[in-house]
């Protein structure tokens, strides 16, 4: 009985700590890219619940409030290398309409000419609140590039993306990334070749979906990247007690980096289509209404193991508005119930629309409706 009232008592007391309040500390995250002429540096202050925080859904045009951030609005920054020349950031602040702005907290940094590999810069940004938070990197020197070398159709059934690249000076590290919908595949290496089978995991992914989804367009990237940017991005952030970065800002925390892209390009990922869902589907009768989706490419991306579980279905989908732009489809089938959730941006969770219906006997037909066009039937016939 005593041992459970000290108990009782010590928990009582500890639920009566106060937690000081700490002070907000500047937050920078900019890393130079060789190949653009406009550099982004993005201006923040680290949470401590003096501020609220708006609970919305990332948008890039607003990325630092939008993913939960407190942007530092009116700060002076510049860019300057090793001649002394400064380049100055001008912010977005774009009116959203509302009485506030978006993109607040972005500056954008225009050179007249491409950054010069092998080069020092200098990082400095002043706060309205007379903070000065600088930094230093330098650009990594590639001796060759090749800007869309890996663009082709891959069909994750047959294919392996293998990539070489050649070494490059002043480069700490290789930084490999491959866009997915369920999250980004992003590693270091310290090689100069890389494979991955068309069935790879995504190891990066909540629930290890698979690295090449059907029906998607996924970029990929191989940049030699500087000490900094490989320091920052393989260390982690301790919540409870802020260690763990690797720093190299005076005055904040964030970090000032560059990078060199080495080679690029989009697979187009497709797969064998054998079952009966699998296949092209056109609106019966043909639209030209912009609003309507004209033409459904479905895959079965990944057959059930279990008889109470759907088959997982992608693919792909276009406007009848704009046919050049193909954006992805998730989904699930369930007996002859197909369920496909339209996507923006090629992410999993940028949801669109819904299409819920079935698939007919003969594998021919899809019917069914979409959540943003109430009870109207739609008809999809297999080419």
């Amino acid at each position: 009985m005593l041992l459970g009232t000290l108990i009782v008592a010590s928990s009582c007391k500890f639920n009566e700590i106060t937690i000081p309040e700490t002070a907000p500390a500047v937050v920078v995250h900019a890393v130079l890219n060789s190949s653009v002429l406009t550099q982004v540096v993005l201006v923040e202050r680290t949470l401590t619940g003096a501020q609220p925080v708006a609970d919305s859904a990332f948008s890039p045009g607003d990325p630092i409030r939008s993913d939960g951030g407190i942007p530092v609005s009116g700060a002076s920054v510049a860019i300057i290398d090793s001649a002394g020349t400064e380049s100055a950031g001008i912010e977005d602040r774009i009116p959203d309409g509302h009485g506030d702005s978006r993109g607040t907290g972005v500056y954008r940094v225009n050179f007249m000419a491409p950054l010069r590999p092998g080069g020092r810069y200098s990082l400095r940004v002043r706060t309205p609140q007379g903070e000065t938070v600088t930094g230093e990197t330098r650009v990594p020197q590639p001796l060759t590039t090749s800007t869309g070398a890996l663009t082709r159709a891959f069909n994750r059934d047959h294919d392996t993306l293998s990539i070489e690249w050649n070494a490059t000076p002043l480069s700490r590290a290789y930084a490999v990334r491959v866009e997915s919908p369920f999250g980004p595949y992003f590693l270091f290496s310290d090689s100069t070749h890389l494979r991955l089978v068309g069935d790879a995991r995504n190891l990066f992914a909540n629930n290890l979906e698979h690295l090449f989804i059907p029906g998607f367009r996924q970029d990929v990237l191989v940049a030699a990247v500087d000490s900094n940017f490989y320091d920052y991005y393989r260390t982690n952030n301790d919540p409870f007690t802020g260690a763990g970065l690797i720093n190299r800002l005076t005055g904040g925390i964030g970090v000032f980096a560059a990078l060199s892209p080495l080679t690029s390009g989009t697979l187009a990922v497709t797969a064998d289509q054998t079952d009966p869902v699998e296949g092209r589907f056109r609106a019966s009768p043909a639209t030209n209404d912009p609003a309507r989706v004209s033409q459904m490419n479905v895959y079965v991306e990944s057959k059930s193991t279990r008889a109470d579980l759907p088959d997982v279905l992608s693919g792909r989908y276009v406007n009848a508005g704009n046919t050049a732009i193909a954006n992805g489809i998730v989904g699930e089938m369930t007996g002859s119930r197909v369920t496909l959730v339209l996507v923006s941006n090629q992410l999993a969770h940028d949801t669109l629309d819904v299409f819920a219906g079935d698939l007919s006997s003969d594998g021919r037909t899809l019917t069914g409706t979409f959540r943003s066009q109430g009870n109207i039937t739609f008809t999809y016939v297999k080419q």
